[in-house]
């Protein structure tokens, strides 16, 4: 073994530089935690607002005058499931936007069939889910 070798043997023994190494690799590894948690806080934060946002201040799907579509409401739904035919029907955009509306001003929407028009907004629908279909 060469001399060289023998203090590149020494080096990687040295009780001093492992706990250097050592401190620098945990210090970095925490710097990464930290870094990852500020991201997912920030991310989580700005998918937050821009939800709560949408859920105030959704538009209709359409500029008037839109279209006409007639939906039926059969009894049982929820109004997850009803704002996911809403959504598959072309009337609304976001089923969960319609779900956290109705519970929040705790529409009690009745089964029927219905003309709704896509230039109704997501408050409309909601009232004339919950009047009913009889005239």
């Amino acid at each position: 073994m060469t001399k060289q070798d023998e203090q590149i043997v020494n080096t990687r023994e040295d009780p001093q530089i492992l706990g250097i190494v050592n401190h620098v690799v945990n210090t970095l590894l925490k710097l990464v935690i930290i870094a990852l948690f500020a991201f997912a806080a920030i991310y989580g934060t700005r998918a937050a607002y821009e939800f709560g946002y949408s859920v105030f201040t959704t538009g209709p799907l359409e500029e008037a005058p839109g279209h006409d579509v007639e939906v039926t409401i059969l009894s049982g739904m929820t109004r997850q499931s009803i704002g996911s035919l809403l959504v598959n029907e072309g009337v609304i955009r976001n089923a969960t936007v319609f779900f956290v509306q109705a519970t929040i001003y705790g529409y009690d929407l009745k089964p029927g069939t219905y003309i709704l028009n896509t230039s109704q907004s997501v408050e409309s629908i909601l009232l004339a889910l919950s009047a009913g279909d009889e005239p």
